[in-house]
């Protein structure tokens, strides 16, 4: 092993994935410092998601991967599986375990809260100090004022002891001390809390990397799902998960308006539900005529890489994948279906007029901005 001080000559980034988005972020950053810096990459692959066996043999069987290595590690517990949990003391030891077996020059998370990027920065700043310490954003939580509620006296003083005096209540994704530099898509719009941190552009031109589109290609052959499907189709709708429906009921009216709004427009559409919705149709879109499913364990993602010449509109609640959409399908228009439940998200009005996102709070609403000619 190299001494501490003295990393390996090669850049060799370390990446934490735990999503599907993640894992794009991810991967547009290593194959941008391959091309670069011929950096030799690896990911650290610790699945939180429905389905993480189809995304293990997809990454199996990336040819066109940047990463050198790829490392993948049994989460605690999969969602939807059985209730037993591992002991967080054998996936502690195997975090620590890769960021030293692979000697970073850089380690990059995309949530510095979770205890997995927490082990990452404090194993890093301890057995490499020289290596570049990066949060990358995640989703909406880089633009809105949404604060983690601060954990209990108790709750504090255990992870202390689990995880060392490094370990931080992180309240707002990115602060935690050890984080060196922020990377955000959108620099200029960051919350007041990110913006007097060290904040470097995340490179989105990487985002139309051939390999990206080549794993979108594998994902939609394993579910038997052509993105032609698409074609015919004036728009896509994303939907949230269902439990947030319950917490927001004009929310299940807006989308219900939509609904009839395209239908009485005659404009066909597709729709994709949560990848963690349990219910079968809780919308009972499938009614409707001339629709079309988008799988739902199917990253959302992964179709919009497929889709970046469609001219589609994207209709979404307040959620990372409306903002995904306005990042991945530069020829689309994007909609964002503002509901006036308790549960509300609020977004700045900057951030939906960067990204062209027009906001409607009602059927009629809805309804006029399918009658307007596009403008994009």
């Amino acid at each position: 092993m190299s001494p501490l001080n003295e990393p390996p000559a090669q850049a060799r980034p370390l990446y934490l994935v735990r999503s599907s988005l993640q894992l794009l972020l991810a991967s547009a950053l290593a194959e941008q410092a391959r091309c670069d810096d011929q950096a030799r990459s690896c990911l650290l692959f610790l699945p939180d998601l429905q389905d993480p066996a189809l995304f293990g043999q997809a990454l199996q069987a990336w040819s066109q991967t940047p990463f050198e290595q790829t490392i993948t590690l049994e989460p605690r517990h999969v969602p939807g599986g059985p209730t037993r949990r591992r002991a967080w003391r054998d996936l502690d030891a195997e975090l620590a375990q890769a960021v030293q077996r692979w000697q970073p020059t850089s380690v990059t998370v995309f949530n510095d809260r979770q205890d997995a990027g927490q082990r990452v920065l404090i194993e890093a700043a301890g057995s490499f100090p020289a290596a570049r310490r990066v949060c990358a954003e995640d989703g909406a939580q880089a633009y809105t004022g949404y604060v983690y509620r601060r954990l209990g006296m108790v709750t504090r003083w255990r992870q202390k002891l689990r995880m060392g005096p490094q370990w931080c209540d992180v309240r707002v994704l990115g602060t935690h001390p050890l984080v060196q530099e922020f990377l955000a898509l959108h620099p200029d719009l960051l919350r007041p809390e990110l913006r007097t941190r060290a904040v470097r552009p995340f490179p989105a031109a990487g985002l139309g990397a051939p390999c990206l589109r080549h794993l979108a290609q594998d994902f939609c052959r394993r579910l038997d799902w052509d993105p032609a499907a698409l074609d015919d189709c004036g728009a896509l709708l994303t939907l949230n998960h269902s439990t947030y429906a319950q917490r927001n009921p004009h929310y299940v009216e807006l989308v219900q308006g939509c609904v009839q709004a395209l239908c009485n427009a005659g404009i066909g559409f597709a729709y994709k539900y949560h990848p963690r919705e349990t219910q079968a149709d809780y919308l009972g879109l499938a009614r409707s005529p001339g629709t079309r499913e988008v799988p739902r364990v199917l990253p959302v993602e992964m179709a919009y890489l497929l889709c970046r010449g469609h001219r589609l509109l994207v209709i979404a609640g307040m959620s990372t994948s409306l903002l995904t959409a306005a990042l991945l399908l530069p020829s689309a228009r994007t909609v964002a279906l503002v509901h006036t439940s308790r549960h509300g998200d609020q977004w700045d009005a900057r951030l939906l007029q960067a990204l062209n996102i027009h906001a409607v709070s009602d059927a009629d609403g809805v309804a006029r901005w399918l009658t307007r000619t596009p403008d994009r």
